[in-house]
């Protein structure tokens, strides 16, 4: 697997990418948190159509969860939780036959048109005002947004905006994936 383009989208989202183990502030492990269970529960809800219970409990949505960090990390923990969660990611790729590798592909490509390209900017990084989210590109964002950033990544600028939790929002020039021709050829 190639990670240049999450690489890429974890520096337009100004998220820190770590060449070795660190256990990180509590803000980026509930965020780790959220984003690994929510896409999750959206495999196990929306695609195999499994409503999990909790103490009796449906749980039908995967934004529902809240995180909340209260323990100490434990390294050998988290490589051994991630692998097992990529080994049971690759068992469901085999057991239902998912195109996951052209899947995996498209959706990185997706992911990096999260962010705004601003080919003609020259105002440099800084925190956009309100008034000025649309990027002169008549771009809105949902209500979310607490505040849109330009960043520059490889020579080029990017508009980001994010939600009072650090997650990236989607612009209104975001398309979702289209994954109808690669499931119609499995």
């Amino acid at each position: 697997m190639d990670s240049a383009k999450i690489r890429k989208f974890m520096q337009l989202a100004g998220q820190g990418v770590q060449e070795r183990l660190i256990s990180s502030d509590p803000k980026t492990r509930a965020l780790g948190a959220q984003l690994l269970l929510s896409e999750v529960l959206e495999y196990v809800i929306r695609g195999l159509g499994v409503v999990p219970q909790i103490n009796g409990a449906p749980l039908t949505d995967p934004e529902a969860v809240t995180y909340e960090p209260v323990n100490t990390p434990d390294p050998e923990e988290m490589v051994d939780g991630l692998a097992d969660v990529a080994y049971t990611m690759y068992w469901n790729e085999c057991a239902f036959g998912i195109p996951l590798k052209h899947a995996f592909e498209l959706v990185c490509d997706n992911n990096l048109e999260k962010f705004v390209c601003l080919p003609t900017w020259t105002r440099g990084e800084c925190e956009l005002q309100k008034s000025d989210w649309d990027c002169g590109l008549g771009i809105s964002w949902p209500a979310e947004v607490a505040k849109v950033q330009v960043l520059k990544i490889d020579n080029d600028y990017f508009a980001v905006g994010k939600d009072s939790r650090g997650k990236v929002r989607k612009p209104s020039s975001y398309r979702p994936v289209d994954l109808t021709a690669l499931v119609a050829n499995s």
